[in-house]
């Protein structure tokens, strides 16, 4: 593509742009529907070839958002990313019914056996290593046998080359959600013969949403020095650029827990770790805090910070903890999803629904304060992106 001279908005300084994308099943069709528009928006400014990947920075994902954080960074055979952002929602439709068949659940064990899951993700990732994804990428899982998380960074790989395992294993890794599928294990080395064991499950358990994994990553790489980062001085997030979408929660379903009934759940009737339908209170609790919490922290920090609108948090229901987005319903029924939505409802029409769910997302206000719709803030973002780019290729030549 060539190099375009046009002149450069004044208000576009040198600044990293990050990704983000939540875990939730199937309901990565709603972050995928979002990710079509920005990436169509890119594609009206800059050509049609161009994608995501060539703008931001930073991809995050963590479960679903690790696969689709894989989809739009991992190499083809033309060393470009081997999905366009319009081709995620597909994924699901094609390979959602059967990832999620309750035929290949395992007695006694989890929901869902993983097979196909695992199949599918080592047909399409083939031997590509995290190092070779296009642009850096932070996608989260939690060791159970160490206990602790393990992030797989790009940037981390210099210091810690372990991490260098193949993307497949990454991602069914940090999609392993307890109850759903099973734990993974799998062994790499460190390029000098030393060999390294991962035990891992789902990355929701350490961030259903990343983006503060994501952010941190950035400013630990600036305090190092890394040339890429080292312009970002500390705490100002005006060089940061950060978009940061959700899958809607327990919350969005309408699904409520009373007092009453929560008192009864023991360690013999396992209330709070699962219920009837196979859902588990604990794990959801923890999860919808955990998205509720980093909002409410990155929200706050790019207001105090006089950046408010270089973080744009796009969910199903809006934090009422969040500075960005405060103040909305929940319950909104414009957007609100239906009860019967779940992370592993993979039914044609729920899919449909879903994809409804991210359109009517795109009309939503920012906030109660902001009156410009998410979609109007993406084809902002969208200019920003591209003109940075611009401004990249100038200062290269």
């Amino acid at each position: 593509m060539a190099i375009t001279t046009e002149p450069v908005s004044a208000e576009v300084g040198e600044m990293v742009t990050i990704l983000s994308i939540d875990g939730g099943g199937i309901k990565g069709i709603i972050p995928g529907t979002i990710l079509a528009f920005l990436e169509g928006q890119l594609q009206e400014l800059d050509g049609k070839d161009v994608r995501l990947a060539d703008y931001f920075d930073v991809i995050a994902g963590t479960s679903t958002g690790g696969i689709v954080t894989t989809m739009l960074s991992a190499p083809n055979e033309i060393n470009r990313p081997f999905a366009a952002a319009k081709d995620i929602v597909p994924f699901y439709f094609d390979h959602g019914p059967k990832i999620f068949s309750p035929a290949q659940g395992i007695w006694f064990g989890p929901k869902y056996d993983g097979k196909y899951l695992h199949q599918v993700l080592q047909d399409k990732l083939g031997e590509t290593r995290l190092h070779q994804t296009l642009t850096d990428v932070v996608i989260p899982t939690f060791d159970i046998t160490k206990f602790q998380p393990t992030i797989f960074t790009k940037s981390e790989i210099a210091k810690s080359p372990y991490l260098d395992a193949k993307m497949s294993d990454i991602c069914i890794g940090t999609s392993a959600a307890p109850v759903l599928f099973p734990a993974y294990y799998f062994e790499n080395d460190d390029g000098k013969g030393n060999k390294y064991e991962f035990n891992l499950i789902d990355g929701g358990t350490v961030a259903g949403d990343p983006a503060l994994v994501a952010l941190k990553t950035v400013t630990k790489r600036a305090a190092e020095m890394d040339p890429k980062y080292s312009f970002v001085k500390p705490m100002n997030v005006k060089q940061i650029l950060l978009l940061s979408l959700g899958t809607g929660n327990s919350s969005d379903f309408n699904k409520r827990y009373t007092a009453d009934e929560a008192a009864k759940w023991g360690p013999k009737n396992y209330g709070w770790l699962i219920q009837g339908d196979g859902s588990s209170p604990l794990l959801e609790i923890m999860n919808v805090a955990s998205g509720y919490m980093n909002d409410y922290y990155l929200g706050t920090m790019f207001v105090a910070l006089g950046a408010a609108k270089n973080y744009l948090r796009i969910e199903v229901s809006s934090s009422p903890l969040s500075c960005s987005s405060c103040d909305f319903n929940i319950f909104d029924t414009e957007t609100a999803l239906d009860k019967e939505i779940a992370a592993d409802d993979a039914s044609e029409a729920n899919m449909n629904k879903l994809i409804q769910a991210g359109e009517k997302l795109l009309k939503k206000p920012v906030s109660k304060e902001n009156d410009e719709t998410n979609e109007e803030a993406l084809k902002r973002f969208a200019k920003l992106l591209s003109e940075r780019k611009k401004a990249r290729a100038i200062k290269a030549l």
